[in-house]
């Protein structure tokens, strides 16, 4: 009690019981008391503090010498500029502040020790902790933003998506449709590209990508990637020479996301390059790695560029960029994803002018007993066997009748309905086999939609395909709790779709996944 009294009459500057950390000390140097700044400067809590020696318990220096300050080997009052590392590591210089406290005859019964902490460090630090709350509510509103703003882009990508391949069935009766149906399809693949590469940005920030790794073909891979920017490279008048690996070069990886990477280093190549240009792709296995070369003959990068390539937004060439569009972020997102392999991935240029080469590194391994994957069934094409009866639930009036058109083009009975309750109706009098089911519906959502066919319609062996432009993992995994057997984000490609309706059609084939 001795010790608690003598804070009171403590002799130097008025305590801020608020901001300064005082400790009460008994004969031994032992903590009797702390009060609740001494807990949030140190991070220690008070029934963890007593009975400790503070010399054990905090990490003081002398902030001029640097050495350790023991308190035990003093009787008088020391004042000094000192420099506390708390429990997480952190420093705070502080003003020390230790009192021996004597009885009448002399006698020191315990000690006091102040911890200062000047105001303007304490407001320094209060305003600090202010802006990384207002940095991480501006980030989440980012993302939140991201993803409505992936989702507003889809909606009308999906009927233009669908009007592209109704021009394509009218081609053979009049060919002059071909050069603006492939234009239209190029652009359309390019904002879908676009509206992706955004969501994988904010995706990378909060570390919510996660690989799906199988034993690939890495040359399979590169060709998907280059049939992917075919279109890109084809109407820039460039040349491409392909080199691909012989033996085969397989190893463990996520295939979409290294198309994804191949593809985005295309796309850089075939933009910086200037019409008439000649890009070449190869691969080899060097030792235990797979070595992707993307070399070009464009505009090449000059040296105070090079060096930050691979940050986001940084472009070369404003004017050339935007007039091919681009975001700066495609080499953003190679790398992180090829680090995320386990490889890395760097960038060569002689100068302005003179081209530039990117150069992929992926180590070789594959785990032992990792299965082969299964052909993809995007790859095959089917013929249905018999219309099916299909219920679209879509609320853009523009979306619902491309996609209905298409549906009945192809050979299928179709019905087509604009909210949530009249899907109910629908799907109680038509009993569709199929249904293409938006999200974000009036009324009732697609997820209450499909709870609702299930328990209250039963159709049990109805397959639910949503078809929206939320496409987060959040909104696949509730896609999945409501019993909805394929989650697919718009643009949806046509061939999918229909090789999808197609096994419905074939009697042999199982309904839903």
């Amino acid at each position: 009690m001795n010790t608690l009294r003598a804070i009171d009459n403590w002799p130097h500057a008025a305590l801020n019981a608020v901001r300064d950390a005082v400790f009460a000390l008994d004969t031994e140097g032992c903590v009797s008391f702390e009060n609740r700044a001494a807990e949030r400067l140190t991070g220690i809590a008070p029934e963890t503090a007593r009975h400790q020696r503070i010399g054990e318990l905090l990490d003081l220096r002398d902030a001029t010498t640097g050495q350790t300050l023991d308190l035990r080997e003093t009787a008088d009052t020391v004042i000094r500029n000192a420099v506390l590392k708390d429990a997480g590591g952190a420093e705070h210089r502080l003003d020390l502040h230790f009192d021996p406290i004597r009885t009448e005859d002399g006698t020191i019964s315990g000690a006091v020790l102040v911890l200062e902490v000047p105001a303007a460090t304490e407001e320094a630090a209060a305003e600090l902790r202010r802006r990384s709350d207002e940095l991480l509510t501006a980030d989440r509103r980012k993302d939140q933003f991201l993803a409505m703003l992936a989702h507003e882009l889809r909606n009308p990508l999906a009927p233009i998506r669908n009007a592209v391949e109704l021009m394509r069935q009218v081609e053979s009766t009049d060919p002059t449709f071909q050069p603006s149906r492939e234009m239209v399809e190029r652009q359309v693949k390019h904002l879908a590209r676009l509206v992706d590469d955004l969501l994988d940005v904010s995706r990378l920030t909060q570390g919510s990508i996660r690989l799906r790794k199988e034993v690939v073909d890495l040359g399979s891979v590169i060709e998907r990637a280059v049939d992917a920017t075919h279109s890109l490279i084809e109407s820039r008048g460039h040349t491409l020479s392909l080199a691909l690996p012989a033996p085969p070069i397989r190893l463990e990886a996520d295939a979409a996301r290294i198309e994804q990477v191949v593809t985005n280093l295309l796309n850089n190549s075939a933009k910086y390059t200037m019409p008439g240009g000649h890009i070449w792709l190869s691969a080899e296995r060097q030792g235990e790695e797979a070595v992707i070369r993307v070399r070009d003959n464009g505009i090449g990068v000059p040296p105070d560029v090079l060096a930050r390539v691979f940050e986001p937004f940084v472009q070369c060439d404003g004017s050339l960029a935007r007039s091919e569009g681009g975001l700066g972020i495609g080499l953003t997102l190679a790398r992180s994803l090829i680090e995320m392999h386990g490889g890395t991935v760097e960038a060569h240029s002689p100068g302005l002018g003179q081209g530039s080469e990117l150069v992929v590194h992926l180590p070789i391994r594959v785990a032992a007993g990792l299965p082969e994957p299964p052909p993809s069934r995007e790859t095959s094409s089917f013929t249905a066997a018999r219309p099916v009866r299909v219920l679209v639930v879509e609320d853009n009036l523009d979306a619902a009748e491309s996609l209905a058109t298409l549906l009945r083009l192809w050979g299928h009975d179709v019905r087509m309905v604009h909210d949530g309750l009249d899907a109910l109706d629908a799907a109680r009098a038509y009993q569709p086999e199929v249904v293409l089911l938006d999200i974000g519906l009036p009324g009732l959502d697609g997820y209450q939609v499909a709870e609702r066919l299930r328990s209250e319609i039963g159709l049990d062996q109805a397959l639910l395909v949503a078809m929206t432009g939320y496409g987060q993992p959040e909104d696949r995994r509730r896609s999945h709790e409501a019993g909805i057997h394929h989650h697919f984000v718009k643009p949806v490609e046509p061939f999918v779709l229909r090789n999808l309706l197609a096994t419905v059609a074939t009697p042999a084939a199982p309904v839903g996944v």
